[in-house]
């Protein structure tokens, strides 16, 4: 199980026309295996924007400041039937880099997502997804050791990632490693299910 110590930050920015929701998640991994996952619903077409901030550091969405030093991170997209829609390990558009090393090791997916329902996952380079359910299945180990970049430096257990966009809801952070609560399934149903039939009333 992921250390219980995470920190989920909530924001709201409004503009004159539009409005986008910023969470922000931060914490620890228990080893280099973990996984941190998001999932949430899309309402409307709209562009999702996920990054993370735990390698360099920076300021997040929330307006909290990250510490330099977290190990290298991967971020994934899947769809609600668990096929792989985008990855990122080293986003070249992450201009910010490690004051310990000098390198850009963070990652960032931003990409327009329909309506539907969606899985972000969090892992350290280079445990990839390979077969079987999201969460208890199949994934290649990290090729690391100890939060051991690919530079060779030791780096600490911390993640910090925001995922944003102006039309999300039903947002549940889960556990690494572990199958969301019961509770959190109901809802992430009943979700899905409440997609569903405004997209039937929207066709009547």
């Amino acid at each position: 199980m992921m250390n219980k110590l995470v920190t989920i930050a909530f924001a709201v920015l409004f503009t004159a026309s539009s409005h986008a929701s910023i969470m922000s998640y931060s914490g620890f991994f228990d080893d280099d295996e973990s996984r941190f996952y998001t999932s949430f619903d899309v309402t409307a077409e709209s562009l999702v924007t996920m990054t993370t901030f735990g390698y360099a550091g920076g300021t997040n969405g929330s307006g909290d400041t990250i510490a330099d030093g977290g190990f290298d991170p991967q971020l994934f997209l899947f769809d609600s039937s668990g096929a792989l829609l985008e990855s990122d390990d080293d986003a070249s558009s992450i201009e910010s880099a490690s004051s310990s090393d000098d390198n850009s090791y963070d990652a960032i997916i931003s990409r327009l997502l329909g309506i539907g329902s969606y899985i972000a996952v969090l892992t350290q380079y280079d445990s990839d997804y390979e077969s079987g359910d999201l969460y208890t299945g199949v994934w290649s180990l990290a090729d690391t050791e100890d939060f051991e970049d690919a530079s060779g430096d030791i780096r600490t257990n911390a993640y910090a990632f925001d995922i944003e966009g102006e039309f999300i809801s039903n947002v549940v952070a889960s556990d690494t490693n572990s199958v969301p609560e019961p509770l959190s399934l109901a809802l992430f149903g009943i979700g899905l299910a409440g997609l569903g039939f405004s997209r039937r009333k929207q066709s009547i």
